[in-house]
């Protein structure tokens, strides 16, 4: 895999893949859709990390990821404050809203475009509604699954509710019976190179359980340019999931999206927050990076009694 030189940079693995990686900086946003092809199954993209940007990379955002965003947000808020999220057309301050957005979408018409500190914040609130909407529960509740009859007219929230059941026991299964943390490969190592950045990090393919009993899979391994800042850095690997772009609009003119991409997220972090997982630590000294060999990575396998 090529080593994308410029910062902030991702490499994200094709919709069309099975499984796909998303590798990302330290400190830095690396979930905007919009990817740009780089070679046959990779693509790469720009983020908002408070540096320069990257000539020729877009960082705008189409229908599919707004309704995706809503959506996330939606499901974040509900469990908090429902009433935040209903409809009641009598409501003022819908009303108030309605009209503000009409307005918005009038200017924003005219300007062909988003402005620039709206799309900033745009992209800041899906990294952060994106890793909300991922906690999970390790609760053991009662689960419900679906019951099906002759005649019975299945609409998508039953199909939902058993694909939801089906992915709950699998994650319960990984949990009780394998606990969490790698499975196999996924080692990190440094390698020198006669880059400007002094070299890379390399992290092997592999397979891995996180906290909530997601699989993750790593099928052929991300290359990372060195941190840029600070003296320490995790290298940390967390389940991701995204729409896929629909390949056409439905009857009602709206792109309806019938995939979602089981990914992961690859990058560095200061601090790594449960489910992601850390993968190694890293260590600037003497002017290099290299891996902590004090530090030992959670493994699948050791599930307490």
């Amino acid at each position: 895999m090529k080593t994308l030189k410029s910062r902030p940079s991702a490499i994200l693995f094709s919709c069309r893949a099975r499984r796909g990686v998303l590798a990302r900086g330290l400190n830095t946003t690396r979930e905007i859709a919009m990817p740009e092809y780089l070679s046959p199954g990779v693509y790469v993209e720009e983020v908002d990390a408070g540096t320069q940007r990257i000539p020729g990379i877009s960082t705008s955002i189409d229908r599919a990821r707004w309704q995706s965003l809503v959506a996330e947000f939606k499901k974040t808020v509900v469990p908090q404050a429902p009433a935040w999220t209903d409809s009641n057309d009598t409501d003022p301050g819908v009303t108030l809203l309605e009209l503000f957005a009409w307005l918005t979408e009038n200017l924003l018409y005219r300007a062909h475009d988003i402005p620039e500190r709206g799309r900033n914040a745009a992209l800041r609130a899906a990294t952060a509604l994106s890793v909300l909407g991922h906690r999970c529960t390790t609760e053991c509740a009662t689960l419900t699954r679906a019951h099906f009859f002759a005649g019975q007219l299945l609409d998508a929230a039953t199909l939902q509710a058993e694909q939801d059941y089906h992915r709950e026991k699998l994650r319960r299964h990984n949990r009780m019976l394998h606990g969490f943390g790698i499975v196999s490969g996924l080692g990190v190592h440094v390698e020198a190179t006669s880059d400007p950045g002094g070299g890379r990090v390399i992290v092997d393919p592999g397979y891995a359980i996180d906290r909530c009993g997601e699989e993750i899979a790593v099928c052929t391994g991300a290359t990372l340019a060195f941190p840029s800042v600070g003296n320490e850095a995790f290298v940390s690997l967390r389940f991701w999931e995204h729409p896929c772009p629909p390949d056409s609009p439905s009857a009602s003119g709206e792109p309806d999206v019938t995939r979602v991409e089981e990914a992961c997220v690859i990058g560095f972090a200061q601090a790594v927050s449960p489910p992601a997982l850390a993968l190694a630590r890293l260590i600037r000294a003497d002017g290099g990076w290299r891996v902590d060999p004090a530090f030992v990575p959670p493994r699948a396998g050791a599930v307490m009694a």
